[in-house]
């Protein structure tokens, strides 16, 4: 057996291998992933229908790169991020992280190795607590992990990551509220990166920024992944900045990959309707060029993930939508080098 799948269960390493998905630079690799939540009723909690939140999507993401994922709100980013974190039970599929299948680590295990994989939210004053200074906000992982038992190499350690992440660390025994969004959000940062960690789920982390600040959040994400050896998963509905910061993109709609490739094939030959859709609203900052061309409209909104509709999950907000497009689904194939695209129209899929 290849010593890239070695960790990988018999027969599936090969597979991945032989279809070249999985290589020996992938740190994470996640095959057919569903995440359905149940709807109950009544005192019994009987199963009436199902939240299709993630409806079966898979990829890999190399180590060291960035993976964006974009699409509008309710199409199941943030739960792919929270599944990617062991968050949430996922209804079937499989992740595996470094060839480890989280569906057969033990719990001891998942605690030794839940400190390489971290998460930094949309909203950082949500996410630290009120009640503690940034000392402990920061040193809280460390103590869960155990990996510092000294108070001073612990103090020593939090300075450090605030100097990383551009706080003075003299401000670490104030409070949340002390502190503006921008800072709160590289506060968040240095929290996640306390225990080194070699992958982080980036979710909307700066959507609740303004422009100004959030070009210094990703710049200082970018140069933390250089000197660090950081992977990411960057979740956002920007596209200007999702494709700043990413290697490759996935559109995501409704639960399902529309389209994936590289951050620079996607902004140049985006394949699919809604692709294109999303990158038309793109502001371009020549006012000229902006006002002369044309934007393409989605009419109506995305349908409910309860209820999805039967064939193309985008096929009712798609103006080249037909018979088949309503009755079957398309896979997602490759077009040409590596351009993924799930679409009956598009050129070479």
């Amino acid at each position: 057996m290849d010593n890239r799948t070695q960790n990988l269960p018999e027969g599936v390493g090969e597979k991945l291998a032989q279809e070249n998905i999985l290589t020996r630079d992938d740190i994470m690799y996640v095959d057919n992933l569903k995440m359905h939540f149940p709807i109950t009723k009544g005192i019994l909690k009987r199963q009436i229908g199902a939240v299709k939140a993630v409806d079966g999507v898979s990829f890999g993401i190399k180590r060291g790169q960035t993976l964006g994922i974009v699409g509008e709100s309710g199409s199941g980013k943030s739960t792919i991020g929270n599944c990617l974190l062991n968050t949430l039970d996922i209804t079937s599929g499989d992740i595996y992280y470094e060839g480890n299948n989280y569906k057969k680590i033990s719990k001891k295990a998942w605690m030794r190795m839940r400190k390489n994989l971290q998460m930094v939210t949309q909203d950082p004053f949500a996410s630290l607590d009120p009640r503690m200074n940034i000392f402990q906000a920061v040193a809280e992982g460390l103590q869960i992990q155990k990996v510092l038992k000294d108070k001073k190499e612990m103090e020593a350690m939090v300075v450090r990551q605030l100097q990383m992440v551009g706080i003075n660390p003299d401000f670490r025994f104030r409070y949340p509220h002390e502190f503006s969004g921008g800072q709160r959000q590289r506060i968040s940062i240095a929290r996640a990166l306390a225990l080194q960690p070699n992958f982080i789920v980036c979710d909307e982390v700066v959507s609740a920024l303004d422009v100004s600040i959030q070009a210094q959040i990703v710049t200082l994400l970018m140069n933390l992944q250089q000197q660090l050896n950081l992977t990411y998963v960057f979740i956002g509905h920007d596209l200007s900045v999702v494709r700043h910061i990413s290697n490759n993109i996935a559109v995501m709609y409704l639960g399902k990959f529309m389209e994936m490739t590289s951050s620079e094939e996607l902004y140049a030959h985006p394949l699919h309707p809604y692709t294109q859709a999303l990158i038309s609203a793109v502001p371009i900052p020549d006012p000229e060029v902006d006002r002369t061309r044309s934007r393409i409209l989605l009419k109506g909104d995305i349908p409910s993930p309860i209820h999805p509709p039967r064939g193309c999950k985008f096929c009712t907000r798609c103006k080249y939508a037909d018979k088949r497009c309503r009755e079957e689904e398309p896979e997602l194939t490759d077009a040409g080098g590596g351009h993924l695209v799930a679409c009956h129209k598009a050129a070479g899929a």
